[in-house]
């Protein structure tokens, strides 16, 4: 099996993979990273080189953070799973924040609700401060979109996603639009798969990347030339066997990261009483901090907004159970709109007798509680001595008084609702 990526991307002996050092040391890195995801997902290594026509590529090169993580983690398999089941989905939401201001929410959805099977469709917003989301979609029914073999590159009309390790890109060419941006994406980069037992039924979220160092183009239709610019991705890939309608009522997931946190939360509530969260944190140490299984964190629901109506939005949640967070406080909506109105007939009709959803996002803020960095002790005073019980007692007295550091963490919240919800 040849990947869609290296196809598009080596061409005539060159690889063209930004951030190549040499003519083919980046080709052998990328079958390399492929042979280790394929062994784990169990899914046949590449063949020969086939000729492919190249696909544009940009100029500048990502940026490459190495991460210092405390553990190996496992590699995930971000690939397509190409479900059978008739209510079927599978979803990979990318929310990208950019230096320039600018920020990006980004779907890439495969459904079998409607007529025929694996339809697609990618739904993007880019924001600018000051101005309105500006909306851009592709939607196509399987015999007109592209899936590379391996299910890691998507090519759905002028929307294109590219999963291959260890960059990431996202590449919107619409006329009026245009975005090129590559994302750290290495198998070793901060990722998680949320535990089954803070999940609904047969429904699977994993966590494929955390303020991922990112860089690339945006061109707006207000814009008269590309704007290079760098920021951070995050990238969630869910899919289910059954309708998630039947299994949630609303999804909360939170994005946050400062110059020394990266933050992901998630909230689910189901049918009846049924609740769950869990979050991943990375602290300045690039130490990654988990919650306790056997103990689940609440996210106690503050009071709803006067003027969400059908769709309540609360002002935020009261964390219980999880030492490293507090609060999470919801800002105001930058962002609500009906996710079907980009879907067409009759895959729409199809859907609503199921689900009448409605998206939100919106500002957050994040209290965080980490153990602060130890402070190595004074040294003697010139012309004394340090025995090894003087040692042992400033070493002693240095942990004892190790406090807790307490900070706010700016970012945001996606809040996807899958029915109307009464108000509490």
């Amino acid at each position: 099996m040849k990947s869609k990526l290296h196809a598009n991307r080596c061409h005539n002996g060159l690889c063209l993979h930004p951030g190549a050092r040499g003519l083919r040391v980046a080709c052998a890195l990328t079958l390399l990273a492929l042979y280790s995801s394929v062994a784990l997902a169990g899914a046949p290594g590449p063949e020969p080189d086939e000729p492919a026509a190249a696909l544009p590529v940009m100029s500048t090169t990502p940026p490459r953070e190495t991460p210092d993580v405390s553990a190996p983690r496992p590699v995930l398999d971000p690939s397509a799973r190409l479900l059978d089941g008739d209510a079927a989905s599978e979803a990979w939401t990318l929310y990208i924040e950019l230096e320039s201001g600018h920020r990006i929410t980004q779907r890439f959805l495969i459904t079998n609700a409607g007529p025929g099977k694996h339809t697609a469709v990618a739904i993007g917003h880019l924001v600018e401060p000051g101005r309105a989301p500006y909306r851009y979609k592709n939607g196509r029914r399987r015999a007109r979109w592209t899936l590379s073999e391996d299910g890691l590159f998507f090519d759905i009309a002028a929307s294109h996603l590219d999963l291959h390790r260890p960059y990431g890109e996202l590449r919107i060419t619409k006329d009026d639009i245009e975005i090129r941006l590559f994302f750290d994406f290495a198998a070793q980069d901060l990722s998680a798969r949320i535990p089954a037992s803070r999940l609904p039924g047969d429904y699977q979220v994993e966590v494929l990347a955390v303020g991922a160092a990112t860089r690339g183009s945006i061109r707006a239709p207000w814009m008269t030339e590309p704007l290079e610019t760098r920021g951070v991705t995050w990238l969630v890939h869910s899919w289910s066997q059954t309708d998630e309608a039947k299994l949630l009522r609303r999804r909360v997931e939170i994005f946050a990261r400062d110059e020394r946190t990266s933050f992901y939360g998630i909230q689910l509530t189901g049918r009846g009483d049924w609740e769950s969260a869990w979050s991943l944190l990375a602290d300045e140490n690039r130490q990654i901090i988990e919650p306790t299984i056997n103990v689940p964190a609440g996210w106690v629901e503050g009071a709803y907004r006067p003027d969400s109506q059908n769709y309540p939005t609360p002002s935020g949640f009261a964390i219980h159970g999880d030492p490293k967070l507090g609060s999470i406080t919801l800002g105001s909506d930058w962002l609500r709109f009906d996710p079907l109105e980009v879907i067409p007939q009759p895959f729409r009709w199809f859907i609503r007798r199921m689900s009448k959803p409605q998206e939100v996002w919106a500002d957050a803020q994040i209290g965080v509680t980490l153990l602060s960095t130890p402070v190595p002790p004074s040294l003697p005073t010139t012309g004394k001595t340090t025995n090894v019980q003087t040692k042992e007692a400033l070493r002693s007295t240095r942990e004892t008084e190790d406090e807790t550091a307490e900070r706010s963490v700016t970012g945001v919240a996606s809040i996807t609702f899958l029915n109307p919800m009464k108000r509490r």
